[in-house]
């Protein structure tokens, strides 16, 4: 790339002849495996039950300033134990993974279609904003 002073008109600033690169298209068709939305579908349903359980969460801790200072206090002292107690006592059917930062918590629903693992669904909600 050329270098040229910024007060060079743009008529005598250095430019390349080649801007315009043709593109290159393969000559081959690329073949795609048939369409089968089962999985799809049912990972998609999945999907939004792991979202209803998110939203029951964090509905309670919206909502209820004793449930919000009990979660925040055992995550701040580690008490993964408690976090979990918590979290399984809101209702959710799907048990997280819950992730403890300084800023906050990261907690991920996730999902298995029998051996694969279709979905996930991570929310971080923070308490400190920096």
């Amino acid at each position: 790339m050329y270098r040229y002073h910024p007060f060079y008109p743009p008529s005598q600033r250095p430019c390349s002849q080649n801007l315009y690169r043709p593109q290159y298209f393969h000559p081959y068709n690329r073949n795609y495996p048939p369409v089968d939305t089962n999985i799809f579908m049912s990972s998609a349903q999945k999907t939004l039950a792991l979202m209803n359980d998110a939203q029951t969460l964090l509905n309670h801790i919206g909502n209820s300033n004793d449930f919000a200072y009990k979660l925040m206090n055992a995550a701040q002292q580690s008490k993964m134990k408690e976090v979990n107690k918590l979290i399984r006592s809101t209702g959710v059917k799907v048990q997280p993974t819950v992730h403890i930062n300084p800023d906050g918590l990261q907690i991920v629903f996730d999902e298995k279609l029998g051996v694969i693992d279709c979905c996930h669904v991570t929310v971080i909600v923070r308490w400190r904003e920096n």
